[in-house]
């Protein structure tokens, strides 16, 4: 029999434009034990159990011949018919073989994830032989569905929304919480599983089924007949009819031909640079006067004020921007993670970036190959609308290209000129940003067609320190694509961008300087090798009077081979290694992560004297700092948690030295 695994996404997501279980089933070469022989055997369970009349036809589509899809197929349209014997409403399915591996990917439609879910967990069990008498498990997995079910008049909503691609958003389900219900509804009563939101930010609408929240208006009476003739599960192609046309109606109401149902969307995905990106966007967006919401790793900003904190970098984090009516843009970082596991707060965006695509967090969720990774990333892209920007010097945005459909392809390369990239990429390429010398100085120029414009030189952006930060003159390039492409002035990027600084206050975490010691600190989140090896050729461009020095830590969701493969990017550029204990490091010795970072260190030819091996704590970081000398350049690269703690301890440790 296969290993089935399954999760839910539970909105619009890389595999599907409606919510869907994802069900992955591994197939032993030449094993078909266990398999049912015979479609009918399945058939009669079904019927006995009650599921199923005589007359009913089981399966609805035909099955493939190909025995590992035919199961697959069997299986998903055996969890559909159980959600819809409940009374959701349901249809899609589709069933693939994975390429070169005993993997079949099938996927079927839920109305509610934990229905969906639980009808797969009973189709496998039907199919696996575990279970063959169905009558009772059923009637408790219809009890189960009916608490989750749609009200008839939201659903017909939300499946009028769909067809018009109108932003639909189940707020009861997720991702509000119920202590948040009273500031959505105004402290009015809803129904269970009524509560839906239309559209996003400014242009929303707070539906209780046929009753409009936020307006105050009652559309009962468009339904009423529809839902007397329909019932609560709809056959009848009259009422399926009627409440399509009622639904309409209510919907023009709502958005009539000049109302918009959404707002501009810019979503950054990568592997290094998102966060910097993201607030480089949001920056701009500050002078534009537009009513901007963002979403990176450091937390949900409305309008520049903080709103919630930590790593919001997915659907939850989004939707607290979208369900907002205070915003009228969104910039949206996009953790991959998100995508893997969540999918999106949105059905689509009006302008994608994917910054890069390196070797990280692989071992995670299945995901073994930079390909692997590149492939979730893309589905980012494939929902832009408007435009895509992407990384011209990255192979893996290259490849991209093939499945955009958005009306605008824009290309960013530091390595290649105008004329080089519409040589190569003319048929798809819309336009791009290049570095171009004027008067001896690096310029970003933006080529739009026949328009070339110069915006602002690269000497001219605090972040990219005189252009020796190359990480950042990339990303300074994709967010100054991305907004000009949202409509903002090449003036108002130049004047943005010049006030644009890696503080510890504009961007923390991301090339922090700090000179309140005899010695400078740079701290930096770098935590894979791409991007420890991006900092050592920045430290390599730094005029240093005294001794470099690093202090790094790896992480425990790495691979033991990625933690030493850090230690080798970054063996060779510095004087003095301080290998740190990951601050939630869990591993037992030898192979703890910080001695796996010496590994590597020692493997690519750093002397073991040079090294020294520490766990994390303020006395270790003060114990940094008491080996630093005037002139020296200490590069602290730190984890999200750390990050906040180090200001303070420089502070600390200044203010003790006074004292002393």
């Amino acid at each position: 029999m296969p290993v089935i695994e399954y999760f839910p996404y539970k909105g619009p997501n890389r595999r599907s434009d409606v919510p869907v279980v994802e069900v992955l089933l591994n197939f032993e070469p030449g094993n078909d034990s266990g398999f049912p022989r015979q479609v009918s055997d399945i058939r009669d369970l079904l019927i006995k159990g009650g599921i199923l009349t005589l007359e009913e036809v089981f399966p609805e589509q035909c099955l493939p011949e190909e025995r590992m899809a035919w199961f697959a197929s069997l299986l998903v349209q055996t969890a559909l018919l159980f959600q819809r014997k409940a009374g959701h409403r349901v249809s899609y399915f589709s069933v693939s073989v994975l390429p070169g591996r005993n993997r079949c990917l099938a996927l079927l439609e839920h109305e509610h994830c934990d229905v969906g879910m639980t009808a797969v967990k009973l189709a496998c069990d039907l199919l696996t032989g575990k279970r063959r008498l169905l009558a009772e498990p059923f009637q408790m997995f219809k009890e189960f569905a009916a608490d989750r079910l749609l009200p008839i008049e939201t659903w017909a909503i939300t499946r009028a929304a769909r067809r018009r691609g109108i932003p639909v958003t189940h707020l009861e389900r997720n991702p509000l919480r119920r202590e948040d219900f009273d500031e959505v509804t105004g402290g009015k009563c809803i129904r269970p599983n009524g509560l839906i939101m239309l559209g996003h930010g400014q242009h929303q609408h707070v539906l209780d089924g046929t009753f409009c929240i936020d307006r105050s208006e009652d559309f009962a009476g468009l339904f009423e007949v529809a839902s007397h003739q329909s019932g609560i599960v709809l056959r009848s192609e009259t009422g399926t009819s009627a409440l399509d046309s009622a639904a309409d109606t209510l919907l023009d109401r709502l958005f009539p031909p000049t109302a918009s149902s959404r707002i501009p969307i810019i979503a950054i995905t990568g592997t290094n640079g998102k966060t910097t990106t993201t607030r480089m966007i949001g920056h701009i967006m500050s002078y534009t006067g537009r009513k901007t919401g963002m979403v990176c790793t450091d937390g949900v900003f409305l309008n520049g004020e903080i709103l919630t904190r930590g790593d919001q970098s997915a659907r939850i984090g989004h939707f607290k921007v979208l369900t907002s009516k205070e915003v009228d843009f969104a910039v949206l970082e996009t953790h991959h993670k998100g995508i893997l596991h969540d999918g999106f707060a949105f059905n689509s965006c009006d302008i994608a970036i994917c910054l890069n695509v390196t070797e990280d967090h692989l071992g995670e969720g299945n995901i073994e190959t930079v390909a692997q990774m590149a492939e979730i990333k893309s589905a980012l892209p494939e929902r832009a609308r408007q435009a895509v920007v992407l990384n011209a010097d990255d192979m893996h945005c290259i490849d991209m290209l093939e499945k955009v459909t958005a009306k605008k392809v824009w290309l960013v390369s530091m390595e290649l000129g105008r004329d080089q990239l519409y040589e190569r990429y003319g048929e798809k390429l819309t336009g791009c940003c290049v570095l171009e010398t004027i008067n001896g100085a690096q310029h970003l120029v933006i080529h739009d067609g026949e328009l070339r414009a110069p915006v602002i030189a690269v000497d001219s952006i605090p972040a990219c320190f005189g252009g020796t930060a190359h990480f950042n003159v990339s990303n300074a390039m994709h967010a100054v694509s991305a907004s000009y492409l949202s409509g903002v002035d090449a003036e108002t990027i130049q004047t943005a961008m010049s006030n644009f600084t890696a503080s510890w206050e504009s961007t923390p975490g991301r090339l922090n300087v700090f000179d309140d010691l005899p010695f400078r600190i740079i701290m930096d989140f770098a935590h894979n090798p791409d991007g420890m090896l991006k900092i050592c050729e920045f430290v390599d461009r730094q005029e240093v009077a005294g001794r470099k020095l690093v202090a790094f830590a790896g992480s425990i969701n790495r691979t033991d081979e990625v933690i030493r493969q850090m230690g080798r990017s970054i063996a060779g550029h510095f004087d003095i290694y301080f290998c740190k204990e990951h601050i939630r490091a869990d591993r037992t010795q030898p192979r703890t992560v910080a001695h796996l970072l010496k590994q590597g260190l020692i493997e690519a030819g750093v002397a073991e004297n040079q090294i020294v091996v520490r766990k994390y704590g303020k006395e270790v970081i003060f114990e940094i700092f008491d080996a630093c000398r005037p002139g020296d350049l200490l590069i602290m690269l730190m984890g999200h948690v750390e990050k906040h703690h180090l200001p303070g301890y420089i502070r600390e440790y200044a203010s003790a030295a006074d004292r002393h």
